[in-house]
């Protein structure tokens, strides 16, 4: 699978943003959409960048030195988890439709880690290349 499969099964549409907008209307297209980046656009509407989640987090302090964690945090009852029992596909299904990119790991109510997103790619990345291995060693008649 590549790139073109993967766009024609998520769509082309890129969100944008001009590079004389007000930071507060990239926010919120940003939260509206909810999404993590927008591409940002010279008057000619040719590509001049990308703003990130991460571009306003770095600024952040600076625009709200007032606000308390409890104002800005997702409260417990709505948080979604995963146990260590659960499967990486389980954790993956959650990220993709709860549009999240960390989980916490609970277990009886203790945590016991938190998973990214990058955290879980990585590993299912990591499955599937020693799968490839063993199945070309296979293949080739070589022992594992």
């Amino acid at each position: 699978m590549n790139i073109g499969d993967v766009l024609k099964v998520k769509g082309t549409t890129v969100e944008t943003i001009g590079a004389g907008e007000k930071l507060d209307t990239a926010l919120g297209k940003l939260n509206e959409k909810r999404i993590g980046a927008l591409m940002v656009t010279d008057d000619s509407g040719a590509i001049a960048g990308i703003v990130s989640e991460r571009d306003f987090l770095r600024v952040c302090s600076k625009c709200a030195p007032d606000l308390v964690v409890k104002d800005l945090m997702t409260p417990k009852e709505k948080i979604s988890s995963l146990t260590p029992k659960d499967s990486l596909q389980t954790a993956m299904k959650i990220f993709t439709e709860k549009r999240i990119r960390h989980l916490p790991v609970l277990e009886n109510d203790d945590l016991k880690g938190m998973l990214s997103i990058g955290d879980a790619v990585k590993a299912l990345l990591d499955a599937v290349e020693q799968e490839n291995k063993y199945l070309k060693e296979y293949i080739m008649g070589q022992d594992i």
